[in-house]
Formats: structure tokens, C-alpha cells, sequence
């Protein structure tokens, strides 16, 4: 799989959507778990004074959850979309269906930039205690945190 960081840079961001909601008070002592879910979704856009750039849509779910038995509402969900425009500053200009097939390696550079985000909401809904996984591409499996990447 080709490594798109190593031919594209991360021109510009954007949170064009940002949906949390809580669904109770937690005590700062409660064990949440939670489900993220993050989804990549290449797009075209046009091409600028002859230099290659792709737009990626990156949303990540995340759903938290009463430990050691879960509810079926969740305690607390939120939803951001994120816009990202990558421009190619190395190699022959890439097509875009090739950009799509590698998409998933933006992953690592998208992911923490989401965390940074969600960081403010977790304080502000009182949830110190969720500690979402930094790196989604080299953790470890672990029961307590599901991951689905697209």
C-alpha cells in the first residue's frame, strides 16, 4: 500500500460539522467504554494553477457506553466531519482513483488531529475520564475500545 504522506501535504482543515450530545451526568468514578467509528471519503476537486489536490471527508462517531454493563442508549455520543485538503508536492502527479485505493494512510495524520478536537468536548461534558486510543492504526486489539475503519 502506498503511503499518501509521503507525496501529499495536509494543506488545510476544516470542522464543518460537530453534533455531541450527553445523555446524563456521569460521576467522574464511572467506567465508560466507547465505540469510535472513522470513515475516510476521497473527493475530487478542482485542479489549481497545475498543482494536483484531493479533498478528504473524515467522520469519526463516537459512542460511550456505562462499564461493565453497557446500555442500549449510550451515555453520550458525538459526531465531527471533517474536511481535509491534501496537495501532492512530490512525485508524478497521482490520479485520483489511485489516491482513493491509498486513502486509508491518511488515517494516522487525520486521526490525531480529531482527537485534538474531541479533547475540549470531553472536558466541557465532564468525561476526563475518556481516554480515546491516539494512534487508531497501531493499537493493540482491545475489547473496550471497537474500532471501524472505511
Amino acid at each position: 500500500m502506498i503511503n499518501l504522506l509521503d507525496r501529499f501535504a495536509l494543506a488545510h482543515t476544516q470542522v464543518t460539522r460537530l453534533q455531541a450530545d450527553l445523555g446524563e451526568i456521569v460521576p467522574t468514578d464511572q467506567k465508560i467504554s466507547a465505540k469510535v467509528e472513522l470513515k475516510l471519503t476521497p473527493r475530487k476537486i478542482p485542479v489549481e494553477q497545475d498543482t494536483i489536490q484531493y479533498q478528504v471527508t473524515a467522520r469519526l462517531i463516537c459512542r460511550g457506553h456505562r462499564e461493565p454493563e453497557p446500555d442500549e442508549k449510550p451515555l453520550f455520543t458525538i459526531d465531527l466531519v471533517l474536511q481535509a485538503v491534501y496537495r501532492q508536492f512530490d512525485g508524478e502527479s497521482m490520479p485520483f482513483e489511485e489516491f482513493s485505493q491509498h486513502h486509508a494512510s491518511l488515517t494516522r495524520q487525520l486521526y490525531p488531529l480529531i482527537h485534538h478536537q474531541l479533547q475540549p468536548v470531553f472536558k466541557q461534558f465532564g468525561l476526563e475520564q475518556v481516554r480515546l486510543p491516539y494512534d487508531l492504526v497501531n493499537q493493540s486489539p482491545d475489547p473496550a475500545v471497537q474500532r471501524q475503519l472505511h
